[in-house]
């Protein structure tokens, strides 16, 4: 658990995330805990009925609670804070708070940093112990490089980036303002290609790059392939989910959600707003429509309209494959069914 060292008061917090209180006693609040673990310094949100019995008995010294369940809550001796939605609220009260803690942008360079030749360097950045960065790369103010990270020939950073310890960038690669990418991470691996020739896999030379656009997150140990010739390009605002493997030349779109464990095969294409839920597999040389869904463990084989929930190998339409998953329970069944109906006919 997270103790933050500006403590708020309840009316404190009521000033950020607004809606109705009901305060009952004095309190000093500097965490955000689960219903079991809460205290009297303890804040907690109340946004599922599953803890909505754990919640309503919790010592925490503040209750953030969505409106559908404010009738729980009439008799409650707790503080309470009742929203729209309390889990949006505690989400911007954790936002309030990690902001106040940041503090100023240190602007460093570890001794143990090596620098290539016609390195862009402004002001306020900040590059960690034992740092590789390649000749003539660019790198945007408010950036942060941690240690032991590798940034290639020829790439750019944006504003306001943060690298964590131990990613590898390969040359070329562009990355735009406000990037996250976790420990692990390789960006601009070479591609997965070959072509066999006299009985000899022969390496297809990837000389494309990645383009990473603004406000985009990678979690850790994912890794994205640079294009064979063209980029490789991940829109404005799309997250991705730690272990996530991005073939040469795919395009995702903006906003879109990868799960741990997908794997896009190459020349893949994600329109915007797409989710691809865990262990997704994508066949190469796809489209995924605008805001598709897609669920867990589907195997993609082919194009996927817009706007519309997949599931199952091969992926289909959610509701046909749940009817179909429902039905192989009784497949036992329907065969020995069949099996006697058979033998009678063959008898007759």
């Amino acid at each position: 658990m997270k103790i933050f060292k500006q403590q708020l008061t309840p009316e404190a917090i009521h000033r950020i995330i607004k809606g109705e209180a009901v305060f009952k006693n004095e309190a000093v609040l500097n965490n955000i805990a689960d219903p079991k673990t809460a205290g009297p310094q303890s804040i907690i949100f109340v946004d599922n009925e599953k803890f909505l019995a754990l919640a309503l008995e919790s010592g925490a010294g503040l209750k953030l609670v969505s409106n559908r369940f404010r009738d729980d809550f009439q008799d409650n001796t707790s503080n309470l804070i009742f929203t729209e939605n309390a889990y949006h609220s505690v989400l911007i009260l954790m936002h309030f708070w990690l902001e106040t803690e940041k503090g100023d942008f240190i602007s460093a360079i570890h001794p143990t940093a090596v620098i290539g030749k016609g390195v862009s360097l402004p002001e306020k950045v900040n590059i960690g112990a034992y740092c590789v960065i390649g000749d003539n790369v660019r790198l945007g103010e408010y950036t942060t490089i941690g240690a032991f990270s590798f940034v290639g020939d020829d790439s750019s950073l944006g504003q306001h980036c943060c690298l964590y310890p131990n990613v590898s960038v390969y040359s070329d690669t562009i990355i735009g303002d406000y990037v996250t990418i976790h420990s692990g991470c390789v960006i601009g691996s070479d591609g997965f290609g070959y072509l066999p020739l006299n009985g000899i896999q022969q390496k297809i030379p990837q000389i494309g790059h990645v383009v990473i656009q603004n406000h985009v997150e990678i979690g850790a140990n994912s890794t994205i392939d640079r294009g064979t010739i063209g980029p490789t390009v991940i829109g404005e605002g799309t997250k991705i989910d730690n272990l996530v493997q991005i073939g040469h030349n795919c395009v995702i779109g903006k906003h879109c959600i990868i799960c741990a464990q997908v794997g896009m095969a190459g020349s893949s294409n994600l329109g915007d707003y797409v989710y691809l839920a865990g262990q997704v597999g994508l066949a190469g040389h796809l489209t995924i429509g605008d805001g598709a869904k897609v669920g867990a463990q589907s195997g993609v084989a082919n194009d996927l309209p817009s706007g519309k929930q997949y599931l199952g190998y091969p992926a289909r339409d959610a509701m046909l494959m749940k009817k179909i998953m429902a039905a192989l329970g009784s497949l036992p069944e329907i065969y020995k069914f069949y099996s006697k109906l058979k033998k009678e006919r063959e008898r007759e």
